[in-house]
């Protein structure tokens, strides 16, 4: 299953429904452990991330992507409301990204909303696009395994 994608300036959008319940969703973006297993493209070779998952709470990721070398990024949560949404502002090069992540039950399934502003360029934003979709379709196969 594939994302839709919308790129607006600096803003990009990627939405996804995935065949899982809100809670598992929600859970793989709140604790660590999952978080490691699907964050980041393809092409992501490590990732570190340390979590204060709270309101005020600082958040920090570091991956490594074959051919692209290492990203990392700070940040902290702006809002949390379990298991509807998550958002949270992080430093990321040059940039502060502002992100939010929407969680709407859809019948046992999940439509994400994922919304990400400040890029620099829309070069960044194609970049970052493409990762966010092969890092969902890690976490597609995650939640599979976490319902079976």
């Amino acid at each position: 299953m594939k994302s839709e994608v919308k790129i607006e300036g600096n803003r990009l959008q990627v939405t996804r429904v995935f065949d899982a319940p809100r809670h598992l969703v929600f859970g793989a973006w709140k604790d660590p452990v999952l978080l490691r297993q699907w964050w980041g493209c393809k092409d992501t070779t490590k990732v570190e991330c340390e979590m204060d998952f709270r309101v005020g709470g600082s958040l920090s990721y570091k991956m490594n992507i074959t051919g692209a070398g290492e990203f990392s990024y700070t940040g902290q949560y702006d809002e949390i409301v379990e298991p509807e949404k998550i958002a949270c502002h992080w430093g990321f090069g040059a940039a502060t990204m502002r992100v939010s992540v929407e969680f709407i039950e859809q019948g046992g399934r999940t439509k994400l909303i994922l919304t990400q502003e400040g890029f620099p360029d829309q070069s960044m934003c194609q970049f970052v696009s493409q990762g966010t979709d092969e890092a969902f379709d890690k976490l597609d196969r995650l939640l599979v395994c976490q319902e079976a």
